[in-house]
């Protein structure tokens, strides 16, 4: 028999789980303690998200065993292709702006030297700008 009455032992139920709740929303929001966040895991659990919500090309199952193989490559530290990197990407930029004209294949070569990168791929993509400026008087056009 208990020693509250029913409506009182129903009320300190109520109220100690909403203190409980209370106390599990503060931990929650207090988040994980710094450095415990694994970069690996968070993009895995990214892909994973855009796989589940139907924002790739693939069918979902496809998707899915992707991201998870892909997560298990990047934890061994075998994701990334032999030659795969910002210096090898430098490179290739580089040999791009041989195909410009003359005239601008310099400026094209100090924008991927010197330029300030904005955007991302997972963004949509990479903009790289250079701002370049000069005394030099304009030609006029036209003539």
């Amino acid at each position: 028999m208990s020693l509250l009455h029913p409506s009182r032992s129903r009320r300190a139920a109520a109220w100690l789980g909403a203190g409980l709740l209370a106390l599990g929303g503060l931990a929650q929001a207090a988040g994980p303690k710094a450095g415990s966040i694994d970069p690996l895991r968070l993009q895995y659990e990214r892909e994973k998200a855009d796989c589940l919500s139907g924002r790739t090309s693939e069918p979902r199952d496809i998707c899915l065993r992707e991201a998870g193989a892909a997560y298990a490559q990047a934890r061994k530290g075998r994701l990334d292709a032999p030659g795969d990197g910002p210096a090898e990407w430098a490179r290739n930029a580089l040999l791009r702006c041989q195909a410009q004209p003359a005239e601008d294949r310099e400026l094209c070569e100090r924008r991927v030297r010197e330029g300030q990168v904005s955007g991302s791929v997972a963004a949509g993509g990479q903009l790289t700008t250079l701002t370049v400026r000069s005394t030099d008087p304009r030609k006029p056009s036209g003539n």
